[in-house]
């Protein structure tokens, strides 16, 4: 299913993915090679979210919203606030969207 908000990609720099190779050897069986690894383009992925209510506003890492959201259930991830606790908080491409903002 199509993502329908936005997603910042932030790639990797060589320090930064040796580093990942590092402590993924450091904590498993499985190794991998460090020269391959830093090769690869290799990103971090992430998301604006805001509060529709207080408009509390925070960039949270894709993975973590993916463990959660339900895509088969809504087109976009929806979660509580931790300002105001209300559940409004949706991907700011929504949210603009919503608020009719361009």
């Amino acid at each position: 299913m199509p993502k329908h908000f936005n997603t910042i990609k932030r790639y990797l720099s060589v320090e930064e993915k040796r580093e990942r190779a590092q402590d993924y050897n450091e904590f498993e069986v499985d190794q991998v090679d460090i020269d391959e690894f830093v090769k690869k383009d290799i990103f971090d992925e992430t998301v604006i979210l805001k509060c529709l209510n207080c408009a509390f506003q925070e960039e949270v890492d894709y993975d973590f919203i993916s463990e959660y959201w339900d895509e088969s259930v809504s087109k976009y991830p929806e979660s509580y606030c931790p300002k105001c606790n209300m559940p409004k908080v949706v991907p700011l491409d929504v949210y603009n969207r919503i608020k009719h903002i361009k």
